[in-house]
């Protein structure tokens, strides 16, 4: 019986994450005979366990805390003890979000735009032959082989779950679950205070959970300032954060967990969420097959996004970057540009802003205050508004509780921002063009925003700078001869 011929693409794309669609899409512009392989969902962990679902139930969680505190903006006959989530609609909600975002993502929609799609698992058998083989909700009956000119590796990355929790035996759940619950919990602990642990803890204790977080500080990786902002805010909503490390979990009596935080104290709750991080992903890819290096950190590529074999690229959580969407899809975009177009340009970018979904949200871009004193010393310039002179905050009633914080050098080029506040993650992408195209503050300062606008907070900051500056030098000396005169 004669072999199965093996089909070429030019290019081969692995993953339909964020990465792999901005990949398969672009080659496929170019002119490129795209494939793209997903083992589990198109669509990638954004869409369905990640980003959508989240900001989703953020949103029914926000309601929910609106409707209680109404009477503080003059709104009566809502009793805010009344207020209640019922669980399986929130999870309609979040699912029907799910899918409308997912209806423009299917095999179908980019198979009509000229990109194969096979549903399995691949795995290099050499640099240029890939297997592809049945997958749960996989179109195929049987594996299949194709071969590749060019590879972008987009399989993104999977929960970090603790040995000391897996070994112990006892249930709990990941990002990859906590969707579909459709029932409220009593309680929830949670073992890990980075962005999807927080923006879970909130939205979980405003619809209904006590919850309590595991962590020795919420936010690690942020502005302390900012980090400590939120904590008050999460704790006046009636999260409990005990401040440690989980060491050990063990059922309890009643059917829960039991948690053991760093100096045996313990922590008791009905279900058990583990936001420990991610790790980048690409187990039983084969990629000793292709000769392709990797470490426990990523696939280990080069500044163009290169892997140590030269038509195999790689972008996103895999190389173990900085795990975002937007960043994973900028570099998958680089990495096929790279590899088509004349010439090539860096696929690692340092200005990339991240936003945690909390309220008030937190965003940044850049240096971070430490890095940025640390290079720039008393020269550096660190701009700080509270969010009570931001008058849309004020209105909004939400001055309380956040800040615009903005870093810039003697030449007045901004280096680095944290935002606190509602709609941070809008504002901070204005700092984002400002820092890629060398926008001053003056610039900034000097470029009419609407008012009352959140982004008009920044525009004040960087106004403040620039008239600051008219009284310094040639220009500042001739105010104060007029003034005189």
């Amino acid at each position: 019986m004669a072999a199965d011929k093996i089909e070429e693409f030019s290019v081969v794309i692995i993953g339909a994450g964020s990465g792999g669609l901005t990949a398969a899409q672009f080659a496929a512009r170019l002119g490129a005979k795209a494939c793209l392989i997903e083992e589990r969902h198109v669509g990638g962990d954004c869409t369905w366990t990640g980003c959508v679902p989240s900001k989703a139930l953020i949103k029914s969680a926000k309601v929910a805390h609106h409707a209680r505190t109404a009477a503080d903006f003059g709104i009566a006959g809502i009793d805010s003890e009344s207020v209640k989530a019922d669980m399986q609609r929130v999870h309609d909600y979040v699912h029907k979000s799910i899918g409308e975002v997912a209806k423009h993502e299917t095999k179908e929609h980019f198979e009509s735009k000229g990109i194969r799609v096979f549903l399995g698992r691949a795995k290099f058998e050499s640099a240029h032959i890939i297997e592809i083989s049945p997958s749960e909700g996989s179109d195929l009956t049987r594996p299949v082989k194709i071969k590749c000119d060019r590879v972008v590796i987009c399989t993104g990355a999977r929960p970090i779950v603790p040995d000391f929790v897996t070994e112990s035996g006892v249930p709990f759940i990941t990002y990859e679950q906590i969707f579909n619950i459709t029932e409220l919990p009593k309680s929830l602990v949670i073992i890990g205070g980075g962005p999807i642990g927080i923006e879970m803890a909130q939205a979980y204790q405003r619809l209904g959970t006590q919850v309590s977080v595991i962590a020795s500080r919420i936010l690690p990786k942020e502005d302390r300032d900012a980090a400590e902002v939120l904590t008050k805010v999460l704790e006046r909503e009636g999260l409990k954060h005990y401040k440690g490390r989980a060491e050990a979990v063990a059922s309890s009596p009643d059917g829960g967990v039991t948690v053991t935080v760093t100096g045996g104290e313990q922590v008791t709750s009905s279900l058990l969420l583990v936001a420990a991080g991610r790790r980048p992903w690409f187990e039983g890819l084969g990629l000793e097959n292709a000769g392709v290096e990797y470490t426990s950190k990523g696939i280990t590529v080069d500044s163009t996004l290169k892997t140590s074999v030269s038509h195999i690229y790689a972008a996103g959580d895999c190389i173990g970057s900085a795990q975002f969407t937007h960043y994973a899809g900028w570099q998958a975009f680089m990495a096929v540009r790279n590899f088509i177009l004349p010439s090539s340009t860096s696929g690692i970018a340092d200005i990339i802003p991240r936003v945690t979904f909390s309220d008030p949200e937190i965003a940044a871009v850049g240096m971070s205050e430490e890095e940025f004193r640390a290079q720039y010393g008393d020269e550096g310039r660190i701009e700080i508004r509270s969010l009570e002179h931001v008058d849309r905050a004020v209105v909004e009633g939400e001055h309380h509780d956040g800040f615009y914080k903005i870093m810039y050098s003697p030449d007045q080029k901004i280096r680095g921002a944290t935002m606190v506040s509602q709609r941070a993650g809008e504002t901070i992408n204005e700092i984002a063009v400002a820092m890629t195209q060398g926008i001053t503050m003056k610039s900034l300062g000097k470029t009419i925003h609407a008012y009352p606008s959140f982004g008009f907070g920044a525009q004040q900051m960087a106004s403040d700078v620039a008239v600051e500056g008219l009284f310094h030098g040639l220009t500042g000396r001739l105010i104060n001869w007029l003034k005189r005169v």
